[in-house]
């Protein structure tokens, strides 16, 4: 991804001198290109990687900038700026200008108006703020604050949706009328009318297939999963793949062998992750080169850094070391293949986040508390929050929050599916696009209407708890079903274990009943789980984020309550400790977050 920003103001003195202050500050990492595209009064600055797919075209009567790869419909041929300003321009043709692929566009035509979007499931970010005759518009609304018609103005409503779902909800953000566009939506603007969203695309949800017996599922997700790469991965370009221990990009790995795509493999984290060492075996299987990439802990301030001033919480404050992967893979192909979200289209585990095994019911309620176990509690947040800034905020963006979630279907299984895609996987997971794009631009399998529309049509049954995923994987690449499977735990069982393996195991166990991973674990020896290692509180990347962020906790205290912050979150000096050093912190994260976001934006 390219971090850019849109200045439209009729205003010549005031925009010039807008784009010059934020000229040198629009690259955000090192080694990136910086261009300009301007015409009338609108003009575009961004920064990106001189090996990323981006194309501009303008002249007197408009502009238009594409960064990414959209992808036509009927074939797998990307369009560029020009194409997309002809179809963007025109309002008869623009509502069925959708593309496939990880992309963002914008179209100014003096004319008819200004037009911009993103991909299918808004993974892109876009932000825009406008006040009468100005528009500002940017990947992240860091730079807005530049502008002399700016002002910075904190937005409760943002904080609070973050603090319950670990993202941001609805397009509200930390900031007062800056709001975040929504997932398949074109942002439409021609004054001296008002900016509206208009819907460009939802996935079809149906019951197409709920007839079919599970064998014929598995055999069409095939179909349209060898589909999907093939439009997405022309042999043309040369790829990474970011090719975890786990299930989604091991079956990705498999397709992209059979289709005699060559790939480097990266894998994130050190050799004795258990991730790792179920990785190196997939890679040899399939003859790719394999590459280890990781972050250290010490350079976790400065992606926290990042992260904070530049994306806002909005995607949360998990992942902060995303801002070191770019460095890392820069030095591989222009496009790196990714895994993100496709097991929550075909093989996901949210549906289960509905489901109640004691009533044996699918409900909201036991969705959000699922959903909410990534945030704060509703009753913390309100001991928290003081009532006199943020009112009933809290039950109200609970309602919302059900409002949206009721309205994807009538089916509770894809009222989970929607939410769960156009929510926590566009920002939690797909969020690492942004940041990696700047060493390699992201290729997003689930960016895909027939992959998506598919999925839709599926029962629970089929796409829940990954039991199409897995049988795919030991359908199509059996040699890759025996070998360990990385599960995020000690268990690397494979999904079809051979003989050997089994016999091995038996004996194994016998002579040690803990098995060698839990014996190690529980002697306090180093963690080999990759994201519980990344993710552990205590440890010395984060401790260094908590000691970074201690001077500005008393920034919060005029809109939190200082006792019950500093129950939640105590100083670095304290240890933290749960069973879940992974979801149960992530409510922490957020206000450790907030305290360096605070650093420069006041409240």
């Amino acid at each position: 991804m390219a971090n850019f920003i849109v200045v439209i103001d009729p205003d010549r003195t005031r925009r010039t001198d807008f784009v010059k202050k934020i000229k040198p500050l629009v690259s955000i990492v090192d080694e990136l290109s910086t261009n300009v595209c301007s015409s009338g009064d609108f003009c575009s600055v961004w920064s990106a990687s001189v090996r990323a797919p981006v194309s501009y075209v303008t002249d007197d009567k408009g502009a238009a900038v594409l960064w990414g790869d959209a992808i036509g419909e009927s074939n797998s041929a990307r369009i560029d700026a020009a194409q997309l300003r002809r179809l963007w321009s025109d309002p008869n043709h623009r509502s069925k200008a959708v593309f496939d692929g990880f992309y963002a566009g914008v179209v100014y035509d003096m004319d008819t108006g200004f037009v911009a979007g993103a991909d299918l499931l808004g993974m892109f970010p876009v932000y825009y703020w406008n006040s009468g005759d100005v528009l500002l518009m940017g990947s992240s609304p860091e730079l807005f604050r530049y502008h002399p018609a700016f002002r910075i103005e904190f937005n409760p409503a943002g904080l609070v949706a973050i603090a319950l779902t670990m993202h941001i909800f609805d397009g509200q953000t930390l900031l007062k009328d800056v709001r975040r566009l929504s997932a398949g939506h074109l942002f439409l603007w021609q004054p001296p009318k008002a900016p509206a969203e208009h819907l460009q695309y939802k996935i079809a949800l149906s019951e197409r297939y709920f007839s079919l017996p599970f064998s014929a599922h598995v055999d069409i997700l095939d179909q349209v999963v060898d589909k999907t790469i093939t439009r997405h991965v022309p042999t043309n370009h040369e790829y990474s793949l970011m090719l975890s221990g786990g299930l989604d990009s091991r079956m990705l790995a498999g397709y992209l062998s059979k289709k005699g795509v060559s790939a480097d493999a990266l894998t994130l984290g050190m050799p004795t992750d258990l991730e790792m060492r179920c990785a190196i075996p997939v890679a040899k299987i399939l003859n790719l080169a394999h590459h280890p990439v990781d972050v250290p802990f010490d350079q976790y301030t400065l992606c926290a850094s990042l992260q904070a001033n530049w994306e806002h919480l909005a995607n949360g404050f998990n992942n902060i070391c995303n801002w070191g992967i770019h460095s890392l893979v820069k030095c591989f192909a222009p496009r790196v293949i990714v895994g993100h979200t496709t097991d929550a289209v075909i093989g996901t585990r949210y549906i289960n986040w509905a489901y109640s095994p004691s009533s044996h019911t699918m409900s909201f309620d036991t969705f959000f508390a699922n959903l909410n176990i990534w945030g704060i509690r509703p009753s913390f947040l309100k001991k928290l929050l003081r009532r006199k800034i943020f009112g009933d905020l809290v039950d109200q963006t609970i309602s919302r929050i059900r409002a949206v979630y009721e309205s994807y279907s009538d089916i509770e299984s894809q009222r989970a599916w929607c939410f769960n895609l156009y929510n926590r996987q566009r920002f939690h997971v797909a969020g690492a696009a942004w940041p990696l794009s700047f060493g390699a631009w992201p290729v997003i399998m689930s960016l895909d209407r027939r992959f998506l529309e598919t999925a839709g049509g599926m029962p629970a049954s089929t796409i829940a708890e990954r039991r199409a995923e897995t049988e795919l994987v030991c359908k199509r690449f059996p040699a890759l079903a025996a070998l360990p499977l990385d599960r995020n735990s000690y268990n690397t069982r494979p999904l079809q274990p051979r003989l050997r393996y089994q016999v091995s195991r038996y004996f194994y166990n016998h002579l040690k009943p803990l098995g060698r991973f839990a014996h190690l674990a529980r002697n306090g020896k180093p963690e080999q789980r990759y994201y519980f290692r990344i993710y552990d509180f205590n440890n010395s990347g984060w401790l260094a984020v908590r000691r970074q962020a201690e001077p500005y906790r008393q920034r919060l205290f005029h809109i939190f309550n200082k006792d019950v912050l500093d129950e939640l979150l105590p100083g670095p000096q304290v240890p933290i400790h749960f069973t879940d050093m992974i979801a149960k912190t992530s409510g922490l994260k957020i206000l450790l977050g907030l305290m360096l976001w605070s650093e420069n934006h006041s409240f």
